[in-house]
């Protein structure tokens, strides 16, 4: 039996879902989705070799981050799986031809006491247990997720890592993918605003990845989407890596962190979690996890019961075992390796920023030498009554300097000028490229580090 073994890493839960049941049409609530990619993660190593599976609701909570004690919402998601009819292969990869297929996921399921009982068709198991095609799904990432539309776009997505963008999908088969009843959000409008908005939110905060719908119109209706995709950029804490949350505040993905490493990574279960959260100061908590990853027995693979250990190291304290003249040369080599890393991709970014400060400047400055005369002489006009403050205290502080006539040669002025372009010419926002769109010129190692750049710029601002 597949068991949440206490030495797996986030980045090991991951299932391999096959294609053919990501491109799905099915109407499953988020819970479903999430038990649905559990029940088979749990299973698949012995997927062919079982007639039934067997998993405790512990360990099904736990896969799934279900911190409630409502199980009744579990035994009603799990007879949802049985009832609920899913289509099959909407996208055939290679005739790009709509095959159809459908099915339950499950064949049965029975609770006795604390232990799940689950089966699947045979038909079922051999789909599921050969994907020449599949995704890769982060159990831990699935588990951020608060809607069932955000969980489908993700998983339609992440078939297509590695690759530039997904393809198109027309938009009927895209509202199948999501599970849209067809009945609901037929205006595309409210269809873009209910669903399509809200699901690529969520994406880009709970998950991996970071995705931006691109629309196809004919005759000013969209027919078609698909999304760009990018990595989002990683930082590693506490020997695993986590994914940032940019929309969420610094101190509630901290504790979501924590708490899911204490879950997933060290055995607690939910309510010893929030105990050891009420109980002790984050701080507290981080060390006695460095102690615990840095011990001999953790390291050598000695330590049995795991959650047994850690709580034991807070109850009593544990110390971090003294370190030796090497392991201390080693971290010193480490944190210098890392701050060549961060010198080099600052200056990667500041020479990209200065290449698109250049190409700006460029461009503001054609676009107005490019007015008519007239237009160009109201523009220099209201220009000067916008300015006017400034250009009074620049000729009396520096008149040997700038006068009337040389008054826009001052950096301050061609700041000020730039900017007021920027925000009184339409032509000027139609042509000028966001530094993203910019980035575009640039090679893919380039781009992604400017983006890892930023983002550790955002969280640790760098002195420079």
């Amino acid at each position: 039996m597949t068991t949440v073994g206490s030495e797996k890493t986030l980045s090991r839960h991951e299932l391999k879902k096959h294609a053919a049941t990501i491109h799905c049409s099915n109407t499953f609530s988020l819970l479903q989705r999430k038990i649905s990619n559990a029940l088979l993660y749990h299973a698949y190593g012995e997927l062919l070799q079982k007639e039934e599976h067997e998993i405790s609701i512990r360990q099904l909570c736990n896969l799934i981050e279900y911190s409630g004690n409502n199980h009744g919402a579990i035994k009603d998601a799990l007879k949802g799986l049985l009832s609920t009819v899913i289509e099959w292969n909407v996208v055939n990869d290679t005739t790009g031809v709509e095959d159809w297929t459908a099915s339950s996921i499950l064949a049965s399921v029975s609770l006795q006491g604390p232990v799940c009982y689950f089966a699947y068709s045979p038909r079922m198991k051999q789909l599921l247990h050969s994907p020449t095609m599949f995704g890769k799904i982060n159990l831990y990432i699935q588990s951020r997720f608060k809607s069932s539309y955000g969980l489908a776009l993700y998983e339609n997505c992440i078939r297509y890592r590695g690759l530039p963008h997904t393809k198109w999908f027309d938009i009927e088969t895209f509202r199948k993918l999501m599970g849209v009843p067809a009945s609901n959000y037929t205006i595309f409008r409210d269809f873009k605003r209910r669903v399509l908005d809200k699901s690529v939110e969520e994406v880009n905060t709970y998950s991996d990845l970071l995705v931006e719908p691109e629309l196809m119109r004919e005759r000013r209706q969209v027919v078609k989407v698909r999304f760009i995709l990018k990595e989002r950029a990683k930082k590693t804490r506490l020997g695993t890596t986590i994914q940032h949350d940019e929309l969420t505040s610094e101190k509630d993905n901290q504790v979501s962190q924590l708490r899911s490493k204490m879950i997933m990574e060290f055995g607690l279960s939910p309510s010893q979690a929030e105990k050891v959260l009420t109980n002790y100061e984050q701080t507290f908590i981080l060390e006695k996890i460095t102690v615990v990853e840095t011990s001999k027995n953790y390291q050598s693979g000695k330590v049995k019961n795991l959650a047994a250990y850690f709580m034991s190291a807070l109850k009593n304290d544990y110390k971090p075992a003294k370190k030796s003249h090497d392991s201390q040369k080693q971290k010193k080599r480490e944190d210098d390796i890392a701050k060549a890393n961060l010198k080099e991709l600052q200056r990667n970014a500041e020479a990209i920023e200065s290449a698109y400060a250049e190409y700006r400047e460029e461009l503001i400055d054609e676009t107005i030498m490019s007015l008519s005369e007239v237009k160009q002489k109201h523009f220099m006009e209201s220009f000067y009554q916008y300015a006017e403050g400034s250009i009074k205290t620049i000729l009396k502080l520096q008149r040997k300097k700038y006068s009337q006539a040389t008054i826009l040669k001052s950096p301050q002025i061609k700041g000020l000028l730039r900017e007021f372009a920027l925000r009184t010419l339409p032509e000027l926002q139609a042509k000028l490229l966001p530094v993203e769109k910019y980035l575009d010129q640039f090679s893919e190692a380039e781009r992604n580090a400017w983006y890892q750049y930023k983002l550790i710029e955002s969280h640790q601002p760098v002195r420079k």
